[in-house]
């Protein structure tokens, strides 16, 4: 039989071997290489039909690149063949292969080859730009001009910092400021900061270039994330006086509302000069003192005071910027801008001020009248902000209907379906149920429905793994095993029975434990432990009439089945089931027996011992059985978080059916207490689906819900505390105990609490925020000399507006004690206020 070009190359791509591809491209005529052109898409389909929908061919990728590169003729061709999906899956990274890829496009002209860099230039796509190391590659290699394109620009600054021997340095350079998305890839670079301040300084780059670059950047906003490296260029470069002046008005145009470390910048830059025209003065200070941070306002109030020093005649207009800032939050700053307007020249025109009076309080505004004229206004009345709706509390909601159980599978043609479709819980147990019904009726015919559907391409990672941790696997393995194809192995992913968590391990023991059987030829006749109920649970009389077939058989049931049955019998008696099981006599039928007699599993007593630092300690009390797996379970969960293990959590309800405080006890550490990619990171949402927040589990309730409120960007957790409190059973001493003592310990940011709090009270759960607040409040009292944390001051404003909307009276001592002390700052006047609301 004849070989053909095409069949040279299906093999070795198939082999996935690429740089063998590439020589064998190389040496093909013109025939050969339309023949393997015309081939290749053709083939592109047949290998990812042997996968499962949801996998990749990623590791055929660099195969077919190399043959595609190497035997399409046009350069639109070749970067629509480079640039097809299947060969840039999400999980891609790189290929690795652009020195392949040169190689094999050496007979090519410069023109092609720059045609082909701009082609693949414009399909670049952050963040992860796959292809960037090609197209860098082929830009410097042609001199092409690169082009208009951001992800582009953005890939190129992400390669590596700037380089004087880089050829696209000169034309790149320059779109750095112009380019979305460059900010927030080098916000945190110190080499690019670095190494373009050098450069600059040795003359290598137009220092000018980069200033009018930083400052156009600046114009056109942003937020400070995305500013942050340009801030940081500029004020590594250190403009001159001459510089900084030549810019001055484009300094000004940024005071208003330009992010605060950029009008920092700019104000530095700007209030120590004498030689700025008066109305680029009086605008600068306009925009500046209308500002909400209290740092900028005050620098302001000082340049103003200079100002009016040394030009008298700038103090009308100054006066008219000076009144915008008594309308600021913060007294302190109120307070300071009056001092300056009293220290204003008598010739004054005090209109801007009069006008801005009603601005003030009453102490401050009776000051400026003295001077300019005007009239104190009456203090409004307090019930200017009214209560929200309060939230409604209906009680426990009734929990929904479970999902019906999927029908069994008796024909081992819709197990082979069964297999390829999406696999759950439920359909995970109906599959392992069916494996052992249809192995003793007709293995013959469920090998003739296996054999198509398993074959090496579904599910190829197998025999990579080390260990078996997802149902589908162990599946996929028996079915394997069936076939006469078994996935090579070394016998270490039995191991898994005891690794991880207890019920993961319950439930995975089970697989293993009919795959061990097949392999030893002793599958039992029928399951224990497939449910009967869509809650999970195994009707007692369902489990003894399965004993009873095993014994009828000849064949002990494994030890992890059983198991697994007992703990998903309900908790209500059956009499009918104990008397039949009383006459088994096998070993399982003894303990089934004795299970149905003495009333079932152990009760599972859950409850949780708070600690002086750290998550809250669970502990389970239960009487042991003697069963492991049943004792593990029933045993308080490690504290320790083993990520590398999967965690099969959504399917332990049913695993437990009659226990829903142990299932909700071994979720306790999974919760999220940080954002870190090496742990389990659950949403303290899924706890409270299995416990009362008031119930035993309260204390960890309250602790993980405390961190994950100070979360950034976490909505989540506010939503639960609502659904808490409309459920009316938040823990709300206990959270806000947490939130103080880990606020105090650095542990928690105290402003993302607050303003999560904040919308719960405006969603109505004002009365809960309060007594969470309350007990806060306590823990957080910083001694006389000591700071508080940040935020303090607005968790107590807070707590006035929540305890008057709840009608709260009952004194809180610590705060009485803040409210005696001297002084003027947010912290001491907010107490007071508080003070005084619950006398």
């Amino acid at each position: 039989m004849t070989t053909t070009a095409w069949d040279e190359i299906a093999a070795l791509i198939d082999a996935r071997k690429a740089d063998a591809v590439a020589g064998a491209v190389l040496s093909l005529d013109a025939a050969g290489r339309r023949e393997v052109a015309e081939a290749l898409p053709g083939h592109v389909r047949e290998v990812r039909s042997r996968r499962e929908t949801w996998e990749g061919i990623d590791d055929f990728a660099p195969a077919f690149r190399a043959a595609g590169a190497g035997t399409l003729g046009g350069a639109s061709a070749v970067a629509s063949w480079l640039g097809r999906r299947e060969f840039n899956s999400r999980w891609t990274d790189d290929h690795h292969d652009t020195a392949l890829l040169m190689g094999l496009w050496q007979g090519h002209d410069d023109a092609w080859l720059a045609d082909l860099a701009r082609r693949l230039a414009l399909r670049l796509r952050g963040p992860r730009h796959t292809g960037l190391d090609l197209v860098l590659a082929l830009l410097r290699a042609t001199g092409a001009e690169p082009p208009e394109h951001d992800p582009l620009v953005v890939g190129w600054v992400a390669s590596a910092p700037p380089r004087t021997r880089d050829p696209l340095l000169p034309v790149l350079l320059p779109r750095i400021f112009e380019a979305e998305g460059v900010g927030r890839e080098l916000r945190d670079s110190d080499r690019w900061v670095r190494g373009l301040a050098t450069l600059a300084a040795r003359g290598q780059v137009d220092r000018g270039m980069l200033l009018d670059g930083c400052v156009r950047r600046f114009l056109r906003g942003g937020t400070a994330l995305d500013l942050r490296f340009f801030v940081r260029l500029h004020d590594a470069l250190a403009p001159s006086e001459a510089e900084a002046g030549a810019r001055a008005r484009d300094y000004a145009r940024l005071l208003p509302a330009a992010p605060g470390p950029v009008a920092e910048s700019a104000l530095d830059l700007l209030k120590d000069r004498d030689d700025l025209p008066p109305d680029l003065v009086v605008e600068a200070l306009d925009g500046l003192l209308f500002r909400a941070e209290s740092g900028l306002v005050r620098t302001g109030l000082s340049w103003l005071e200079r100002t009016v020093r040394r030009h008298p005649d700038l103090a009308d207009g100054c006066a008219a910027a000076l009144a915008r800032a008594f309308g600021h939050e913060s007294y302190a700053v109120r307070q300071r801008a009056v001092r300056v307007a009293l220290k204003l020249p008598a010739a004054t025109d005090g209109a801007a001020l009069r006008d801005a009076v009603p601005l003030l309080p009453p102490d401050l505004a009776a000051q400026v009248v003295a001077r300019f004229g005007g009239e104190v206004s009456e203090a409004d009345p307090v019930d200017d902000d009214p209560a929200p709706p309060a939230l409604a509390v209906p009680g426990r909601v009734p929990e929904p209907a479970p999902e019906p159980l999927p029908p069994p599978i008796t024909t081992p043609v819709e197990l082979a379906k069964a297999l390829q479709d999406g696999i759950g819980w439920a359909v995970s147990e109906q599959l392992l149920a069916a494996y052992v019904r249809l192995i003793r009726q007709d293995r013959d015919a469920l090998r003739a429905a296996l054999t198509p559907v398993l074959h090496r391409d579904f599910h190829p990672y197998l025999e990579r793994l080390d260990f078996w941790l997802a149902p589908e696997e162990w599946l996929v393995g028996i079915g394997r095993l069936l076939i006469g194809s078994p996935v090579r192995h070394n016998g270490r992913r039995l191991a898994a029975r005891v690794q991880g968590p207890p019920l993961d391990r319950l439930f995975v023991s089970r697989f293993a434990e009919v795959y061990r059987a097949l392999e030893d030829g002793t599958p039992p006749p029928v399951l224990l432990a497939t449910p009967t109920r869509p809650t999970g649970h195994v009707d007692a009389l369902a489990l003894v009439e399965r004993l009873e077939e095993c014994e009828a058989a000849g064949v002990e049931p494994g030890s992890a089945d059983l198991q697994q049955a007992l703990l998903r019998l309900p908790l209500e008696p059956d009499a009918e089931a104990a008397r039949r099981a009383g006459r088994l006599v096998s070993q399982a039928g003894r303990t089934a027996a004795r299970w149905l007699a003495e009333g079932g599993a152990p009760r599972g007593d859950v409850a949780v011992s708070p600690v002086a630092d750290g998550p809250p300690d669970v502990v389970i009390g239960a009487e042991p059985t003697g069963l492991p797996l049943v004792d593990a379970v029933f045993t308080a969960p490690e504290k320790c978080v083993h990520t590398a293990w999967n965690w099969h959590w959504t399917y332990w309800p049913w695993l437990l059916p009659s226990h829903p405080d142990v299932v909700a006890a071994h979720l306790v550490p999974g919760l999220r207490r940080r954002r870190e990619w090496s742990s389990v990171n659950m949403p303290v949402s899924v706890l409270i689906d299995r416990t009362p927040g008031t119930g035993a589990l309260a204390e960890a309730v309250a602790f993980f819900l405390a961190c994950q409120l100070a979360l950034p960007d976490d909505e989540e957790a506010g939503e639960t505390l609502l659904v808490l409190a409309a459920r009316g059973d938040l823990p709300a001493a206990a959270l806000g105990r947490h939130i103080g003592r880990l606020a105090l310990a650095g542990e928690i940011k105290l402003v993302r609490v607050v303003e999560t709090l904040e919308r719960a009270a405006e969603a109505g759960a004002y009365a809960e925020v309060w007594e969470t607040i309350a007990a806060a409040l306590p823990l957080l009292h910083p001694e006389p000399g000591r700071r508080p944390p940040f935020a303090h001051d607005r968790l107590i404003a807070l707590g006035a507006r929540t305890a008057r909307w709840a009608k709260a009276s009952a004194p809180v001592p610590e705060i009485e004690e803040l409210a005696a002390r001297k002084g003027t700052s947010n912290l001491l006047r907010a107490a007071r206020t508080l003070a005084a609301q619950l006398r």
